[in-house]
Parts: structure tokens; C-alpha cells; sequence
């Protein structure tokens, strides 16, 4: 199992091309918005409160990077679907997204988190696809895992299942992200 020394906020863009200047390799962490992506954050790097989670849909609004040991960078992407706020503010997530996903140039791959309880859906699927068609790795990562039966996490892990609660999966996916970046 992977451990992390240092985990510091980086820092946010709220506008396309914004953020931090480009530098360690960074991995991505996509999925709709109450999906456990902040939560996954936070238990991949053994921190609590690094990355803010709530239980209100739509709280992360700009993408937030986190330096991990000053090797690795993480971003938290703004989720998609349903989400509380303002409809223009929203609207605009997509833009961000979008341009962040097919211009940064130290995106090695993308987490893509999906709830356990519902799988990968169609908008995983054009997530999917776009990213494909970017040239860009990604792997699908179902949270919230201890929310379900043990025969029932089985059958709905579409690859990695992973609980912020409990760690599991954590190794699993330190070893996806450590092949993007090595």
C-alpha cells in the first residue's frame, strides 16, 4: 500500500486554462457530482478534510489540485448530473472540464468514479468515449462499495471497487496511477 507524506492543496481554476502551472504528472478524478470523488480523495491519500466533501450534490465548482509528495498531482474535477446551484454556473463546469481534459499537458489518466449502487450509466459511457477519442487513459473506480452486500460488490464493480470508509480498494488503485505516472 502506497503512503503519502505530503498532500497539500495545490490550488483551483474556476475558468478554462487556469490553475496551477503545469508540472508533476497529474491524474484525474471525474464522476457525477454526491458520487464520493472528495471522499475518494482524501482516503487515497490517508488525509481527512483535504479535499472538502458534503453531502449536498455539486459543492466542488472549479477543478482543485492536490500536490502529493510533490511527485503526483490529483484533480478533482466538478461532477456532473445533478448538482445544486446556480443552472449558469453549472453550464459552465463543461467548458472547464472539457478544455482541462483535452489541453493540459501533464494529464497522464482519469479516475472515473462511479457509484457502486448504480454503476456505469450513459454519461459514464460518453465520458468514456470522449476520453478515448482524446487519447487519454482512464480507469472506472466504484465508491461507497461497504453500501453493499458482499455477493452484490462483486457482481456491480465495473473495475476497481473502493470504500473511503473502510480503504478498500485503496491499494488497487494506487497501482493504476502509479503505472500512469511512472
Amino acid at each position: 500500500m502506497r503512503k503519502v507524506i505530503a498532500a497539500r492543496f495545490l490550488g483551483a481554476a474556476a475558468t478554462a486554462g487556469g490553475g496551477p502551472p503545469p508540472g508533476p504528472p497529474e491524474v484525474a478524478i471525474a464522476g457525477r457530482s454526491n458520487v464520493g470523488k472528495s471522499a475518494l480523495v482524501n482516503a487515497l491519500v490517508g488525509r481527512r478534510g483535504l479535499a472538502r466533501t458534503s453531502r449536498t450534490p455539486g459543492r466542488t465548482r472549479q477543478l482543485n489540485f492536490f500536490a502529493l509528495d510533490e511527485r503526483i498531482v490529483l484533480v478533482d474535477l466538478p461532477g456532473y448530473g445533478f448538482a445544486v446551484g446556480p443552472e449558469a454556473e453549472r453550464r459552465a463546469w463543461k467548458p472547464l472540464v472539457e478544455t482541462y481534459l483535452r489541453e493540459r499537458p501533464t494529464l497522464r489518466g482519469v479516475l472515473l468514479v462511479v457509484d457502486a449502487r448504480r454503476g456505469i450509466e450513459g454519461e459514464e459511457e460518453e465520458l468514456l468515449a470522449y476520453l478515448a477519442a482524446l487519447g487519454r487513459p482512464a480507469a472506472v473506480a466504484a465508491t461507497k462499495l461497504d453500501k453493499l452486500g458482499r455477493a452484490e460488490a462483486r457482481g456491480a464493480v465495473p473495475l476497481v471497487g473502493f470504500s473511503a470508509r473502510t480503504g478498500e480498494g485503496r491499494t488497487a488503485l494506487w497501482r493504476v496511477v502509479d503505472a500512469w505516472v511512472a
